[in-house]
């Protein structure tokens, strides 16, 4: 449904469009009921949560902004499924910034649907949350806003401090984009990103590359690697094409080809770490499966069908044939039809 709406809605319709599906994605991400393999988790941590005598408490530790959220709907007398609808407002309000940023809007809403909506959005809130100001950021980046774009991430790290790690990406906003100045960036930036992971870089460390607690890998999160990868050969061939049609946006595809190809050492080394890291880079990927869809074929809708499909094939052999699929998310339960 979302694939053919996307396809077909005109610019005039497009905010029409977004409004209606927008609508949908918070019934339909807010309001289910025992679905995302991550729900039982955050219902315990729900039902474990203690409201604190002072507001100020709120605000100390790490993730203070899953906290306030927590707090803001616990101590209205509001009950766990009503934090889903409230974090999914969130998410889907930056989703729909993000795909209106740019052309195409409806293809990038579809693309976004498989996984970043449905196997994260419905399941790992914390990341999903900080990965939707990850979206923000990048478009930040787009515009060449050094500040905006490490502001966003700093806001995403509130959820889940794991996005810090893309706050190199800052120094690079309004820059040629090359191999050297990522590795720049990374240096300048990296030890005041590894600062403020502070208490849970060692945790990190320890899970996905000492694996203490065991050698763990994801073959999901390789198959989704292949998925954000599609793009980028297409992209290596057609990028001068790409520079010459979209100067604007084509340092951020360049930036997001370049961290997709520096991720395939983690297929060897930890695919776990690859797992968690997929959902950040993905939206990326989708828009370098837009831009380079538009030069691929003669008519641009036959260069997005391709990628469409592509993710449409992935989704059904994922609901047919993942394990996870059928445990969480089969029956899908809605609230308001129990």
């Amino acid at each position: 449904m979302l694939t053919f709406a996307g396809l077909s809605s005109g610019v005039r319709k497009i905010g029409i469009y977004i409004f209606f599906v927008s609508l949908f994605l918070i019934w339909f991400m807010g309001f289910r009921y025992y679905t995302g393999c991550d729900y039982t988790g955050y219902l315990n941590r729900w039902n474990n949560y203690a409201l604190p005598n002072d507001l100020s408490n709120v605000f100390k530790g790490e993730e203070i902004g899953f906290s306030l959220l927590v707090y803001s709907v616990k101590s209205i007398n509001l009950d766990y499924t009503w934090l889903n609808v409230f974090a999914s407002v969130i998410l889907v309000f930056c989703y729909s910034i993000f795909a209106k940023a740019h052309r195409w809007s409806g293809i990038i809403l579809a693309l976004l649907f498989p996984v970043v909506i449905v196997q994260l959005g419905m399941s790992g809130i914390r990341q999903a949350l900080a990965g939707a100001f990850l979206m923000l950021a990048f478009n930040a980046f787009i515009s060449e806003k050094k500040i905006r774009t490490a502001m966003l991430i700093l806001v995403g790290m509130q959820f889940h401090t794991s996005v810090v790690m893309f706050l190199p990406i800052a120094l690079l906003a309004g820059e040629k984009v090359d191999t050297i100045r990522l590795a720049v960036a990374v240096a300048v930036i990296g030890p005041a990103a590894s600062l403020l992971l502070a208490d849970r870089f060692d945790t990190y460390a320890d899970r996905y590359i000492d694996q203490i607690y065991g050698s763990v890998s994801s073959g999901g999160a390789i198959i989704r690697y292949a998925l954000i990868a599609l793009p980028v050969p297409f992209f290596l061939y057609y990028h001068r094409r790409i520079r010459i049609d979209f100067p604007r946006v084509y340092p951020f595809l360049k930036l997001i080809a370049l961290i997709i190809l520096s991720l395939s050492p983690l297929i060897i080394l930890s695919s776990i770490a690859l797992h968690r890291i997929n959902y950040y880079v993905m939206p990326g990927s989708i828009l370098l499966c837009v831009y380079v869809g538009a030069v691929l074929a003669r008519r641009t809708q036959t260069g997005h069908l391709l990628f469409l499909a592509s993710y449409g094939i992935y989704s059904l052999l994922w609901f047919l044939s993942s394990r996870h699929a059928q445990l969480c998310y089969v029956p899908y339960e809605n609230t308001w039809t129990l």
